[in-house]
C-alpha cells in the first residue's frame, strides 16, 4: 500500500447520529479513528496494511478496530476489518441535500405540515396531557418534531420490503440490532466541496433524550437559537448535562410534577432554589395566580394517543414524498453502501428516511413564515421541551 496521503492529511468528516449513540460519538471522536473507518469502508484492511498506511504501531491500530468491532461499527472479515456503517463524500451528501430540497420546496411540504397541525388542533386540545390549553404555536415546537419522526416511519415503511430491521419505537431509533447508527460524510483535505445555499432551511437540527428512572425529558431542539450543548460542552462533557438539556434533571424533577399537579406553596430551601432556576430559563412562567409550568407533561398512554392522531394525519405528506422522491434519491445513495448489508439495512432503517426528512425546512417555515411562537428570549425559553412519565 503506497497511498499514505491519510497520514500527514487527513479527512475531514461531519457525523451525524441517531439513537443512544454516546458509544459511538466517543469511539469516532479525533481524526485517527476517523481515518481507520474511512480505509476500512472500500474494503476490508489488515492491521498491519492500517498501521503502514497510517505510520502508526500495530498495538494503536489493534485497539481501535478492535473497539470498532465490539460496538458493531466494525466487523472482522478473514483478518481484516471492514466498516459497517454508512459513509458518503461530502458532495454525495449535498447533492442529496439539494435533491430533496428541491422536492420540499415544489410541493410545499413545511406549508402542508404547518396546516395539518392547524387543522387537527382542537384534537391535540382534546387529547389528556398537561399543557393541552398552551397555544399551538408554543406547542408546535415540539410538535413539529413529533410530525417529522411520523413522517420518518412512514417513509421507512414504504421502504421496509428492503431490509429485515425494524424500529423499536418511533422515539428511541433503535432496532434489535442496533442500538444506534452514525452516517459519516467526508472529504479529502485536498478538496474544495462548495454546497448550494439552500435558503429556506435551518441550518441543522438536534435532539437529547434524557431517561430519569421512568420518566423521559425531550429536548427536541438543542441548537441554535436556543441554548445548545453543542456550543456549551467541554471534551469528555456529556451533552445531557449542558444547553437547555440541564434544565430538568433527576434533582428537580419531583418538584416539577408537583409544581404541574398544583403546587404553589411551602417549598422547602432547595425547591426555592430549583423554583428560582426554573423562573431563570423559561421553564415555569410567574404569573399573578402563581407558578405556571411551561414544558408540557405526558403519560405514555396519552403521547402513544398523540403520535396515532398524527400518523394518521401525515399519511398524505408521506405519500407525496414518497411518489415524488420515487427512487431518485435511492439510486444516488445506495451505491455508496458498497452492496455491504449492513450499511444497506442502516441506510433503509436509519438514514433515508433523514434525507427525505422534510424537518430542517419545517423549522424554517415556522420560524419565518407562520407556525410558531418566536421567544422574547431564547435563552430563557422552553419552547420545545417535554416530559413523557
Amino acid at each position: 500500500m503506497t497511498n499514505k496521503q491519510l497520514s500527514y492529511a487527513p479527512a475531514e468528516f461531519d457525523i451525524s447520529y441517531c439513537g443512544w449513540a454516546s458509544p459511538a460519538m466517543r469511539e469516532m471522536h479525533g481524526i485517527f479513528r476517523q481515518q481507520l473507518a474511512l480505509l476500512c469502508y472500500d474494503e476490508a484492511k489488515s492491521v498491519a496494511e492500517l498501521s503502514e498506511t497510517l505510520q502508526t504501531p500495530r498495538e494503536y491500530i489493534l485497539d481501535a478496530v478492535e473497539a470498532f468491532c465490539n460496538q458493531k461499527m466494525m466487523k472482522k472479515v478473514d483478518g481484516k476489518y471492514l466498516t459497517l456503517f454508512p459513509m458518503l463524500h461530502l458532495k454525495k451528501k449535498y447533492e442529496a441535500g439539494g435533491m430533496c430540497y428541491k422536492i420540499f420546496q415544489e410541493h410545499e411540504i413545511p406549508k402542508k405540515i404547518n396546516d395539518m397541525l392547524f387543522s387537527i388542533r382542537e384534537k391535540i386540545a382534546a387529547l389528556d396531557f398537561y399543557g393541552n390549553d398552551f397555544e399551538l404555536p408554543y406547542l408546535n415546537w415540539f410538535l413539529y418534531n413529533v410530525a417529522n419522526n411520523c413522517i420518518s416511519t412512514g417513509i421507512r415503511s414504504y421502504y421496509s420490503d428492503k431490509t429485515d430491521e425494524v424500529i423499536m419505537g418511533n422515539n428511541d431509533w433503535r432496532t434489535h440490532n442496533y442500538n444506534f447508527s452514525l452516517c459519516a460524510s467526508y472529504h479529502y483535505a485536498d478538496e474544495n466541496v462548495q454546497d448550494d445555499k439552500l435558503e429556506k432551511r435551518i441550518d441543522m437540527i438536534s435532539t437529547c433524550y434524557n431517561h430519569y428512572r421512568e420518566v423521559q425529558y425531550l429536548n427536541v431542539f438543542d441548537y441554535k437559537p436556543f441554548p445548545c450543548s453543542f456550543e456549551e460542552s467541554a471534551l469528555g462533557t456529556p451533552a445531557s448535562s449542558m444547553g437547555r438539556n440541564n434544565y430538568i434533571t433527576s434533582s428537580n424533577m419531583d418538584f416539577y410534577l408537583k409544581l404541574v399537579k398544583g403546587m404553589q406553596g411551602d417549598f422547602t430551601e432547595d425547591e426555592e432554589k430549583y423554583l428560582e432556576e426554573f423562573v431563570k430559563h423559561g421553564v415555569v412562567e410567574k404569573t399573578d395566580s402563581g407558578c405556571k409550568p411551561k414544558v408540557p407533561v405526558f403519560t405514555e398512554d396519552a403521547f402513544s394517543e398523540l403520535e396515532k392522531l398524527m400518523a394518521r394525519a401525515v399519511i398524505p405528506i408521506v405519500k407525496e414524498i414518497a411518489e415524488v422522491a420515487d427512487k431518485t434519491i435511492e439510486e444516488l445513495l445506495l451505491p455508496e453502501m458498497r452492496n455491504v448489508k449492513e450499511r444497506i439495512d442502516q441506510f433503509y432503517t436509519f438514514w433515508l428516511c433523514y434525507f427525505l426528512s422534510p424537518i430542517q425546512e419545517l423549522y424554517w417555515y415556522g420560524m419565518n413564515v407562520e407556525g410558531l411562537e418566536i421567544p422574547k428570549d431564547y435563552n430563557a425559553s422552553a419552547a420545545g421541551l417535554y416530559i413523557i412519565r
